[in-house]
């Protein structure tokens, strides 16, 4: 078997690394900024029956350092890649963050919300695009917020500089919406297991770990923790996978 990852991004870079210590599963990543068309168009070629292309060339936000020219190749080589998709698995990485915020379990029968955002609508754009253009099976992973112990320049990454250098982290808005979150290693190993059990359709990549940005400050402040039972927010799940029956021991964020 075959993966190949579209996308250098910190899961792209993270996932390669781990698929890579199985030797069942040839792997390779491209870089969506250093890899023109033509290479593109010759590693994904190579793809034959049951093989897997992860596309994971979104940007990881939209703002004022929004590089348009290398969005506009992604759509390009995801477009190429779409229109020959006969024989493979296309896997498309999104985001849970298109649910409509609630104070109930999400799960993928859900309401989408996108909230004016012109991330979201990209993502769900793009989610579209699959379900249209893919010519055999497809995978859409709709991830959780992604915590690494290296993370940088992120409220995760802070967090954890914030518990490690013991230094009070401040307050923000909207600080007491739930966020649900997961390690990047047991999100590669779900991630893994959706590959080789072939699962397909709409799926939430989640451990069912999840808390308000309010107490997660708290608990690096030693402050009180509140009850989250009545905020709105994003609390998961998912219908199709159990995390418990895939993961041996979930990585604890503290």
């Amino acid at each position: 078997m075959k993966v190949l990852i579209g996308g250098s991004g910190s899961l792209g870079k993270y996932f390669f690394d781990y698929i890579s210590k199985d030797k069942n599963i040839y792997s390779d990543l491209i870089s969506l900024r250093n890899c023109d068309f033509s290479i593109f168009k010759n590693k994904f070629n190579k793809l034959k029956n049951s093989d897997i292309f992860i596309d994971t060339m979104d940007p990881k936000e939209i703002n004022d350092n929004f590089d348009i020219d290398l969005n506009n190749k992604a759509q390009t080589f995801r477009k190429y890649a779409l229109d020959n998709s006969n024989q493979i698995h296309y896997i498309y990485i999104s985001t849970s963050n298109l649910y409509k915020p609630c104070i109930d379990e999400i799960n993928e029968t859900s309401k989408i919300n996108l909230d004016d955002s012109p991330y979201l609508e990209m993502k769900f754009k793009s989610e579209k695009l699959v379900e249209k253009l893919c010519k055999s099976n497809f995978s859409i992973l709709r991830i959780v917020n992604i915590w690494d112990k290296n993370q940088r320049n992120s409220f995760f990454g802070d967090l954890l500089e914030a518990q490690i250098n013991k230094n009070y982290i401040y307050p923000r808005d909207n600080d007491e919406l739930v966020i649900s979150f997961s390690n990047i290693l047991d999100i590669s190993k779900i991630i893994r297991f959706v590959i080789l059990n072939q699962l397909f359709g709409i799926i939430n990549i989640s451990t069912g770990e999840f808390n308000s940005r309010q107490n997660l400050k708290s608990l690096v402040n030693g402050e009180l923790i509140i009850p989250i039972s009545e905020n709105l927010g994003y609390r998961v799940s998912s219908n199709v996978i159990d995390w418990d029956k895939i993961i041996d021991k979930k990585t604890d964020l503290f």
